[in-house]
């Protein structure tokens, strides 16, 4: 029999070699101090509250896991050691009612002491014209505050005492070197002292001939001005709309320059007048 003749096989042409690609290189992870804090903090929450679960109600637990949180922050260093004050070095009784209205003691959680809402407390209690907050890590307040300026004298029935914008008595200021400021009297004037501002602010040139204020009721104040017109004013929740209209009459009628006794806004949207010559009869209404 003829032999059979197998299939040669042919083989692949040799080329180059492809060469393999190296193995990606795995670099270590660098772990960061924020993430390895909110990680401790989270997984000792957990812990207390599977404890407070098992044997206590949610109070408890709220109470156990704000308790963990803090302890957790400042065993690593986040804790408020230091709250410091600028811009009232001149005034320790006011920075120290700041630092008070900032509620923030030595010891508390400083992932807890957030500027804004420690900036609302401050501006709210009238102390200020102004404040900024900042969070230093890893443990310090620092609070910046604009004190109030001088605004009015007020005598408060035994000598004469120096008030700023926010209504707050200063302290250790001669009122004698503040003698071109409006002149208040009444009791607890000083309270009213911030709508008084706003309304001479916006009652055109009523504040340049201002003589004195006078307190009513401890609610609201009646105005003289240097030509002996008396204007009463309402109460300090409405001192803007008094303000708006007087300003409206003064414009258009020179109201405040003419010879009036007095000028009574007390009435929304009705402004009485009284003739200086019949200060016996009763208040004319003029429009307004």
């Amino acid at each position: 029999m003829p032999k059979v003749k197998g299939k040669t096989q042919k083989r692949a042409p040799q080329g180059r070699r492809r060469t393999a690609p190296p193995p990606p290189q795995v670099e270590p992870s660098r772990a960061d101090p924020a993430s390895i804090v909110t990680g401790l903090v989270l997984v000792v929450a957990v812990i207390v509250a599977g404890a407070a679960l098992l044997g206590g109600s949610m109070s408890k637990l709220g109470a156990g896991v704000s308790g963990a949180v803090d302890s957790t922050a400042a065993s690593l260093g986040f804790a408020v050691q230091d709250v410091r004050i600028v811009g009232l070095q001149q005034d320790t009784c006011r920075a120290r009612l700041v630092q008070q209205t900032a509620g923030i003691e030595t010891g508390d959680n400083m992932f807890r002491a957030d500027p804004h809402t420690i900036r609302r407390r401050i501006l709210s209690s009238g102390q200020v014209t102004s404040a900024q907050v900042y969070r230093l890590w890893p443990n310090q307040i620092l609070i910046h505050a604009s004190p109030a300026r001088a605004a009015a004298v007020w005598h408060d029935g035994e000598a004469w005492r120096v008030i700023d914008g926010t209504g707050q008595i200063m302290e250790g200021l001669a009122a004698q070197d503040y003698a071109d400021l409006i002149r208040l009297s009444g009791a607890e004037a000083p309270a009213g002292v911030p709508a008084l501002l706003r309304f001479l602010a916006e009652a055109g040139s009523v504040s340049e001939r201002l003589s004195y204020a006078e307190r009513v009721s401890r609610r609201r104040w009646d105005i003289r001005l240097r030509n002996g017109l008396l204007i009463r004013l309402p109460p300090d929740t409405s001192v803007a709309r008094a303000a708006k209209e007087l300003a409206a009459l003064d414009g258009s009628a020179r109201l405040t320059e003419r010879s009036l006794a007095r000028i009574d806004l007390r009435v929304p949207e009705r402004t009485f007048l009284e003739p200086l010559d019949e200060t016996d009869a009763a208040g004319v209404p003029a429009e307004s």
